[in-house]
């Protein structure tokens, strides 16, 4: 169990390292024994791991959308009425990987990711939308839509999350979410506008 846990922890600090390097440069500027470095491992370390710096980005993405995906999914169940609430353990849980994914969405980071996120996205809506997959349809546009709003406003918030924070949480954009679903633009802009 111990051994597990320091696993785990040693993971997290290569994490960490390639991120907090990933924000300043590209990630083929970036080498294995930096990460490791500043980590405070050795490259033996990091490759009992990790093959390449690659697979440590690769790895980094999936666990990240693994966790998008479970939280997304506990979300799109409470628009469609199917839960009372999300679980906010969830939520807190996305907020400490926020930094992580404003990395990837910036200008040295991964362009795929942010696709990564739309399919997953519109992965969770279709499953509570009766639809024949095989014709495109107006409910592909209107998914198209949606998603491309919830990632921009997601998007802008990880941009913009220091000067705003703690003004402007992850709670209240899922606020301004929702309130735009159920009462419209107009109205929504009428009720933020002061705010």
């Amino acid at each position: 169990m111990r051994e597990r846990h320091r696993s785990k922890e040693t993971k997290e600090r290569f994490k960490k390292a390639f991120f907090a390097l990933y924000a300043e440069k590209k990630i083929e500027k970036i080498t294995i024994k930096e990460v490791a470095e500043l980590a405070g491992f050795n490259r033996g370390t990091f490759y009992l791991y990790y093959k390449s710096i690659y697979d440590l980005l690769q790895k980094s993405e999936q666990e990240l959308l693994d966790d998008f995906a479970k939280m997304l999914d506990l979300n799109v169940k409470f628009y469609f009425g199917l839960i009372d609430a999300p679980d906010e353990s969830m939520l807190s849980n996305s907020i400490e990987h926020t930094e992580y994914i404003r990395i990837l969405n910036s200008e040295n980071g991964d362009p795929r990711f942010k696709s990564r996120m739309k399919n997953i996205i519109k992965d969770a809506y279709r499953k509570h939308i009766n639809q024949n997959n095989t014709v495109v349809s107006k409910v592909e546009y209107l998914l198209e839509y949606v998603v491309e709003a919830n990632m921009s406003i997601f998007q802008y918030w990880f941009m913009n999350r220091d000067k705003d924070f703690p003004r402007i949480s992850l709670k209240d954009i899922r606020e301004i979410i929702q309130y735009v679903d159920q009462n419209g633009f107009k109205k929504a802009f009428e009720t933020f506008a002061d705010k």
